[in-house]
């Protein structure tokens, strides 16, 4: 605060020297302030001030690598909060800085990441206990009289299930495969609905049809999340699909390192999420510059690309079969072009005799 109030009389003092203000600013820490009154007042005499611009630019140096160093360690052991205050004060107080920006905008986007994985997390939690403690009411009521013996209002409960419903409906949406059938199978738990009954029977026979292996039955978790990670650091979103196509909702009793290992596969598994998303909207808008300027294949190519990232993904798929009749129609206009006979003849030239040069 009294680092702020210096910088504040320094910058509201109109009649201080520039060098004094100069000073001020290096003494708080604020180069980039200090730098801009150096260029804006161009103190006398300009050699000497020209060589503590210098000076003050080396120092910016240090503080913003000190300031990146002292962020990514508080960003791996967790404290994100910590980490973006250190790289915003960074952005406020030295020169601009791309490593540094691209950085704090990487540390938010874990941030929000995060806070929606474990936002997601709660619900899914308060769905469950929600939802055995509907069922358990259901078991106690032909037992009591009256319904002040039941331990919890059922009112109560089933105003609060249909809302919740509908969130496990949303989060159901954005999933895939087991974790998709989880989450309709909470909210059915719920608000029953017919609706929700016939996607939940349908992809109990996708998956009997399919069978696949279970790769959690394969690899510990630990290994699957190195795997993952690598994939995300290459950029692979491919690959990474594959660790997490048999993402799991974790059991709310596991414990110990299974417990964290599944955190982290769950937040691995959302930026993956997060990822995807973005390429295959990124896909979809440069599949329809091409489509509209007739690059109809260049137009496929992209959307086929968004589909292997995102199969169910609606508007890539109509985007690719109407592309797809394009192409089609086109084929059956096209005019065949004439053959030429293999003696170099055209077709409707006499045979009998040779052909004049």
């Amino acid at each position: 605060m009294l680092a702020l109030l210096v910088q504040g009389c320094a910058i509201l003092d109109p009649l201080a020297p520039p060098e004094l203000r100069i000073e001020r600013a290096v003494a708080d820490g604020d180069y980039q302030h200090a730098l801009e009154l150096i260029d804006l007042h161009d103190p006398a005499p300009r050699a000497e001030w020209d060589e503590r611009r210098v000076a003050i630019t080396a120092r910016a140096e240090t503080a913003a690598a000190d300031a990146m160093r002292q962020a990514r360690a508080a960003s791996a052991e967790g404290a994100v909060a910590q980490a973006l205050e250190i790289l915003e004060q960074a952005e406020q107080r030295l020169p601009a800085d791309d490593e540094r920006r691209q950085f704090l905008e990487q540390i938010e986007r874990q941030r929000q990441v995060a806070l929606h994985t474990l936002g997601q997390r709660h619900h899914i939690l308060e769905a469950r206990t929600l939802v055995q403690q509907l069922r358990l009411l259901e078991v106690m009521r032909p037992l009591v009289h009256h319904g002040e013996q039941l331990p919890d209002d059922p009112d109560r409960l089933a105003a609060r299930s249909k809302p919740l419903a509908a969130t496990m409906d949303a989060y159901a949406e954005r999933a895939e495969g087991e974790e998709r059938l989880q989450l309709l199978r909470l909210a059915q738990g719920l608000n029953p609905g017919p609706e929700r009954a016939e996607q939940i029977a349908a992809l109990e026979r996708e998956q009997q049809a399919e069978a696949p292996a279970a790769i959690a039955d394969e690899l510990p978790r630990a290994t699957m999340n190195a795997r993952l990670r690598e994939a995300l650091e290459a950029d692979d979103l491919t690959a990474a699909a594959r660790w997490c196509h048999s993402e799991l909702i974790p059991d709310a009793d596991a414990s110990g390192p299974d417990q964290a290992a599944q955190r982290t596969h769950r937040a691995l598994c959302a930026e993956w999420h997060e990822r995807r998303d973005i390429r295959v909207e990124r896909l979809l808008e440069e599949g329809r510059h091409h489509y509209s300027a007739g690059r109809i294949e260049e137009a496929l190519g992209q959307w086929a690309e968004g589909l292997e990232l995102k199969p169910d993904h609606a508007g890539l798929i109509a985007a690719h079969q109407r592309a797809l009749r394009v192409i089609e129609r086109l084929e059956t206009l096209r005019v065949p072009e004439p053959r030429l006979q293999t003696d170099g003849l055209p077709e409707d030239a006499p045979r009998g005799e040779p052909h004049a040069p």
